[in-house]
């Protein structure tokens, strides 16, 4: 929760400068757009061959994942301000 706040105040230039392609748009639907994750896996195009599955769940999950390990990095490292 509290990277997602953090998320929300970056400055979204550097984030889409230090983001592969595919993380930024992901970024772009759930952080500056606020979808849901089914939404963002929906505008992707992402589908599960899984019974009862949210398309995409798992492509979006990891994709988060990716993005808040990037995030982490660079806040440590001093090179994204944050408010």
């Amino acid at each position: 929760k509290l990277f997602h706040n953090i998320l929300i105040t970056i400055d979204n230039k550097k984030m889409e400068k230090i983001l592969k392609p595919i993380e930024w748009k992901v970024y772009k639907l759930l952080y500056i757009e606020h979808k849901s994750d089914e939404d963002a896996a929906r505008l992707m195009g992402y589908r599960t061959s899984e019974k009862n599955r949210i398309p995409g769940y798992k492509q979006i999950k990891n994709i988060k994942k990716s993005i808040i390990e990037k995030v982490r990095k660079v806040l440590e490292k001093g090179e994204i301000d944050y408010i």
